[in-house]
C-alpha cells in the first residue's frame, strides 16, 4: 500500500543486521489481553451476506458485479448504505462507515459480512465501533488490505475469529473460491464429522528463510498487510504478536519502504516474540531504481533471518488473484521444510 516517503533518494547504503535488533528487545507488552476465542457460525448456501464499504469508495458498476458473483455462489446479498457513494477517497464519512458496519453486525437477517474493498479509511473508524455488540452478534467478517486493521482489532477486542480473505468486487479465482468456501462454509452433516486439518501449500518459487530450531512453529494466526500493521504499532490498535504466527504481505511498496516498516516492527519488539512468520506476496514491489536498491527478497533475508524462528516466503495470500483465506485467531502450523501453512482447528462452527 503506497505511502508518501518521508525521505527521498536512493536506498540506504548499508543495513543493520537483524540479529542486532533482535538482541535489543525480545518482549512486547500489548495494552490489552486478547479475549476468549469466539467462532462465528459457518456460512451455508441460502444465507445472507452483508456487503459493506468501510474504506475506499467503489463504483456502483463494480459493486453490482461482486453482488452477482456472490449470488451465483448461492448467497443472498444485502448492500450496505454506502454502496456507490464517494466522500473524497472514502466511501463515506467515518461516522457513516462505522454506522453501516454496525448495522450489518446487528441486523439478524445478515449471516456474514464481506468488505467490498480496501483502499484507505478503516483505521479512522475503529474507535467508533462497539466491540461488545460485535461479540454479542458473532458472524463471519472477511476482507484484506486496508481491512487488516479492522479484522485484527475486532479479534483482539471481541475475541471473534475474523478472516483475511477476498473482497467482493468481482469473481474469485478457482483457488480463491475453493479456499473461501472450505474455510467459511459447511454442509448439514459437517457437525458429525471430525475436523480435518486444512493444508495450504506455498506458491511456486517459495523459500525457507529460516527453519528455526525444529522447522515447525505453531500459534494463533494474526496479521495481514504490512503497512497497516506498522502504522498501528504503538497505538490503541497495536496487535499482540507474542507466540503468534504472523503473516505479512503488501502491494506497490518499494524495498526501502518495506525495510523501514519491518525495522519499525523489530524496534517495537513485535517480530522477536512471534512463534513463526508467514510471508505472502509482494505485488508490484520492485524498486524504481534497481541499480541503487536491494530487492524485497534481500531485505527480508537481512531483516528476518537472525530471528531464529521458522520463516517461509512465497505463500499464497495478499494482493494476488490466487489467495487462501486465513482465519485470524485460530491455531495453525507453519512447516518451514514443506512451505505449508496448516489450519489445526475449524474457524467456524456448524
Amino acid at each position: 500500500m503506497k505511502r508518501r516517503a518521508l525521505l527521498s533518494g536512493a536506498a540506504a547504503s548499508f543495513i543493520i543486521p537483524s540479529f542486532a535488533i533482535a538482541q535489543q528487545r525480545t518482549s512486547t507488552s500489548p495494552k490489552s489481553k486478547t479475549m476468549k476465542l469466539l467462532k462465528p457460525k459457518a456460512l451455508q448456501r441460502g444465507m445472507t451476506i452483508g456487503l459493506v464499504f468501510p474504506a475506499g469508495w467503489t463504483a456502483m458498476s463494480a459493486v453490482e458485479v461482486g453482488k452477482a458473483y456472490l449470488e451465483q455462489l448461492g448467497f443472498r446479498v444485502v448492500l450496505g448504505s454506502n454502496a456507490g457513494k464517494q466522500y473524497g477517497y472514502f466511501s463515506a464519512t467515518d461516522k457513516e462507515r462505522a454506522a453501516e458496519f454496525m448495522a450489518a453486525v446487528e441486523n439478524p437477517a445478515i449471516d456474514g459480512i464481506i468488505c467490498a474493498r480496501g483502499g484507505y479509511g478503516t483505521m479512522r473508524m475503529l474507535e467508533l465501533l462497539d466491540y461488545s455488540v460485535i461479540r454479542k452478534h458473532p458472524k463471519v467478517i472477511c476482507g484484506y488490505s486496508d481491512i487488516t486493521a479492522l479484522i485484527n482489532t475486532i479479534y483482539q477486542r471481541s475475541g471473534l475469529v475474523t478472516f483475511h480473505g477476498p473482497g467482493a468486487l468481482g469473481a474469485f479465482s478457482a483457488l480463491t473460491e475453493r479456499s473461501f468456501l472450505e474455510v467459511l462454509t459447511t454442509d448439514s452433516d459437517s457437525a458429525k464429522k471430525p475436523f480435518s486439518p486444512i493444508v495450504m501449500p506455498p506458491a511456486e518459487g517459495w523459500k525457507t528463510l529460516s527453519r528455526g530450531a525444529t522447522g515447525r512453529a505453531r500459534g494463533r494466526l494474526v496479521g495481514g498487510n504490512l503497512t497497516l500493521l506498522s502504522m498501528t504499532t504503538g497505538t490503541s490498535l497495536d496487535i499482540n504478536t507474542k507466540g503468534a504466527l504472523l503473516f505479512l504481505e503488501d502491494v506497490t511498496e518499494e524495498p526501502y519502504r518495506i525495510d523501514r516498516m519491518i525495522t519499525q516492527l523489530l524496534l517495537a519488539g513485535k517480530l522477536q516474540v512471534c512463534a513463526g512468520i508467514v510471508i505472502g506476496q509482494w505485488t508490484d514491489c520492485e524498486p524504481k531504481d534497481a541499480a541503487h536498491s536491494f530487492t524485497v527478497e534481500e531485505v527480508l533475508e537481512d531483516r528476518l533471518q537472525g530471528l531464529g524462528i521458522p520463516i517461509v516466503t512465497g505463500l499464497q495470500f495478499g494482493h494476488v488473484d490466487d489467495k487462501y483465506t486465513y482465519p485470524i485467531g485460530v491455531q495453525a502450523e507453519l512447516d518451514a521444510e514443506q512451505g505449508t501453512l496448516t489450519l489445526l482447528e475449524p474457524a467456524v462452527h456448524a
